[in-house]
C-alpha cells in the first residue's frame, strides 16, 4: 500500500510538472505578424517570445501574485529597445479575477481552447486553427492560424508561429 501511495504522489508531481512546462513553451517562439486583411504575403513584423524570470511578488500588485510566470517579447523591427514583459491573462477564480470574461471566453479557456497573454497595450491569444472567434456578441474574427492579437490603436492581427 505504501508503494502505491508513493507511486501516485510521484505520478501526480510529474503530471503537474509536464503541464507547467507545456504552458511555458506554449508561447515561446517566433511569430510573423500579418495585418488583419488576412494577406499572408505581407508581414508587418516578426515577434520573438522567450521565457524570462518569473515576476517578484514583492514588486507587483497583489492581484497578479497568483501567476508570476513571465515572457519577454521583442520585435525584430524595433530590436531590444522595445522589449515588453508579458504575462498570462489573469484567471484566478478564488480571487474573482477572470480576464477572459470580458470577451466571453471563460468557457473556452476552461476547456483549454483559448489561452491569452497580456502586454498592457496589446494581447495575443491561441485557439484552434480555422476558428471564428467571437468578441462578446457583436464582433467576430476568423483566425486561420489559431493565433491572433489585438493592439491598442491598431486592431486585430493574425500571427503565424514559425519556430
Amino acid at each position: 500500500m505504501n508503494k502505491l501511495f508513493f507511486f501516485l504522489i510521484i505520478l501526480g508531481y510529474n503530471v503537474s510538472y509536464a503541464q507547467q512546462k507545456a504552458q511555458t513553451y506554449l508561447w515561446t517562439g517566433s511569430y510573423i505578424l500579418h495585418p488583419k486583411t488576412g494577406d499572408n504575403a505581407t508581414n508587418a513584423d516578426t515577434l520573438v517570445i522567450v521565457k524570462t524570470a518569473d515576476a517578484d511578488p514583492k514588486g507587483i500588485p497583489a492581484k497578479y501574485e497568483s501567476d508570476l510566470v513571465r515572457w519577454e517579447l521583442t520585435s525584430k523591427k524595433e530590436g531590444d529597445k522595445d522589449k515588453k514583459i508579458i504575462r498570462r491573462f489573469l484567471f484566478d477564480v478564488e480571487n474573482n479575477e477572470n480576464a477572459y470574461e470580458e470577451f466571453g471566453w471563460t468557457d473556452l479557456h476552461k476547456s483549454g481552447k483559448m489561452n491569452c497573454i497580456d502586454g498592457g497595450h496589446f494581447f495575443i491569444c491561441q485557439t484552434e486553427p480555422n476558428t471564428k472567434v467571437r468578441f462578446n456578441k457583436d464582433e467576430t474574427y476568423f483566425t486561420k492560424t489559431g493565433i491572433f492579437g489585438i493592439w491598442l490603436h491598431y486592431g486585430v492581427v493574425e500571427l503565424q508561429k514559425i519556430k
